[in-house]
Order: structure tokens, then C-alpha cells, then sequence
């Protein structure tokens, strides 16, 4: 499958894909205290993390950051989309990561798709969007 060239009509947008295979995933708070999800992919000579969405939120009355319904929602529909049940399943399991770019050198990644059904699409934006509506612009 070298250099396979895949593309995924998703909401009337073309997105580029790679086949690539998670190697690793992370599920965590970072360095700088935001709670984030990442799936480390790799494909034929390349490697990408799929990810890095702020997955909590500071609450100002608790003086501290807080998980949300839209974090916990990001990552079941990665395990979704992936075709796993379980997180500790993703390792090992081949996706398509999608990108809005023929080239996906210095790309960051829109999103991943199911490596066999098409209709199973997760935009990391879009998702965020339908949670975050008042974060549409960014």
C-alpha cells in the first residue's frame, strides 16, 4: 500500500487520506494542565499525532479545569470511528488519516477515517463545532 492515494468525501468536503496504523495513544493532561487525547499514527515512512483538542475546561467558580461532555464524547467517537470498544484497543488498528491537502507533509490532521466504511468519519473541527458552536470561528 505504498503511497496509496484516498480520498473521503465527508459534508460535501474532499479530504486526502493515508493509511496509517496507531501505534500509541495518549490520554492525559499535558505539561500545561489541559486535558487532551492523541492517537500516534504511523504509515508507510511518516508519523503523525491525530489529535490535541483541550478536552476540559477552566471553571472559574471550582478555580480549576473541569472534564466536559463534548472531551468525553471526542474520545468515544475516536474509538468509534476506528472500530474499537475499548481505548486500549486502538494500538494496532490501521485508519485513514485525513488530511484537507493533497500533501500531508507539515500538515496537521483534519481527522481519521474507518479503514473499510466509509461512513465512518470523525473532523476533529466539525465534532469540536457541534459541541462548541461559540468556537466556530477558530
Amino acid at each position: 500500500m505504498r503511497n496509496r492515494k484516498i480520498t473521503v468525501e465527508h459534508h460535501g468536503t474532499t479530504y486526502y487520506g493515508q493509511v496509517a496504523t496507531i501505534e500509541s495513544t495518549t490520554l492525559g493532561t499535558e505539561d500545561h494542565g489541559i486535558l487532551t487525547a492523541y492517537l500516534h499514527c504511523s504509515g508507510d515512512g511518516w508519523g503523525i499525532g491525530v489529535g490535541g483538542y483541550g478536552l476540559d475546561t477552566y471553571d472559574e467558580a471550582q478555580k480549576k479545569r473541569v472534564p466536559t461532555a463534548y472531551g468525553l464524547d471526542h474520545i468515544v467517537q475516536l474509538a468509534r470511528t476506528a472500530g474499537v470498544g475499548r481505548w486500549e484497543d486502538l494500538p494496532g488498528t490501521q485508519v485513514i488519516v485525513l488530511f484537507t491537502s493533497e500533501s500531508s507533509l507539515g500538515s496537521t490532521a483534519a481527522g481519521i477515517a474507518h479503514i473499510s466504511d466509509e461512513k465512518r468519519v470523525l473532523i476533529l473541527k466539525e465534532h469540536a463545532q457541534t459541541w462548541l458552536p461559540e468556537q466556530a470561528a477558530s
